[in-house]
């Protein structure tokens, strides 16, 4: 609970210290700039580009891939900002383990810019972390996500949901095959029921399995169209 509370001030701090004094670029040092990353460094970024509107894995146009044909994902659209390449991929592991929770108003602000124009869901739920991987880390980048991503849409986020039961091992410490077997049955429906368009929140979508054991649950419980919302997408090369 400490922990929460001085991770929460030294955000506030943040937020307050920025508005105020230049700060420098998270990436090429500028200090000309009142945001975590000045406004060339953003244009650098790897933008996903056009993808499958159901897994977001990048193809020649966005229609549905042969894959989510096959095989649908239990999602019916998902949406990522970039391609987990350099620099994002340093972006997001500062996010996510080393305290730098600014970075969700700037993830948040980019990934609001790319979603104007389309209906926006009911609710936003982060996918949860383990009660031992918070007590590491002393916060879910999932939820900070979502809770800037809900000041900006005006739409509400909750943690509430779901929890996660199993303290699954890291995604990147096991094979891709492997992946699918060791999220099963890793979380658990708090709320019997949710509204009918939900988006689930996460930093990177990779291979979907996070995901898709999710919006099971919660399309048991009555959501009708499930959307997931990353940061980023992970692009498997075969």
């Amino acid at each position: 609970m400490a922990m929460n509370i001085l991770f929460t001030l030294h955000h506030l701090f943040w937020q307050l210290y920025s508005k105020l004094m230049p700060i420098p670029c998270r990436l090429c040092g500028s200090m000309s700039q009142h945001q975590a990353i000045c406004s060339l460094c953003i244009q650098d970024l790897p933008l996903l580009g056009p993808a499958c509107p159901q897994c977001a894995l990048p193809i020649s146009d966005a229609y549905v891939c042969g894959q989510c044909l096959r095989q649908p994902p239990e999602q019916d659209v998902s949406f990522s900002l970039f391609r987990y390449h350099q620099p994002v991929d340093r972006l997001i592991a500062d996010f996510k383990y080393h305290d730098k929770l600014y970075l969700s108003e700037l993830f948040a602000q980019l990934m609001v810019d790319k979603l104007n124009n389309r209906p926006l869901p009911d609710l936003l739920i982060p996918i949860p972390l383990h009660a031992n991987r918070i007590r590491q880390r002393g916060y879910n980048q999932s939820f900070e996500l979502a809770k800037a991503l809900s000041k900006k849409l005006d739409i509400p986020s909750s943690n509430d949901y779901l929890i996660r039961t199993i303290d699954t091992k890291s995604r990147a410490s096991i094979p891709f095959k492997a992946r699918k077997k060791n999220i099963q049955h890793a979380f658990k429906l708090v709320k019997t029921k949710v509204p009918a368009h939900i988006a689930l929140i996460d930093d990177v979508l990779t291979t979907g399995h996070t995901a898709n054991a999710a919006a099971k649950l919660l399309r048991k419980a009555g959501a009708t169209r499930i959307e997931v919302w990353t940061i980023a997408r992970t692009i498997r090369h075969h």
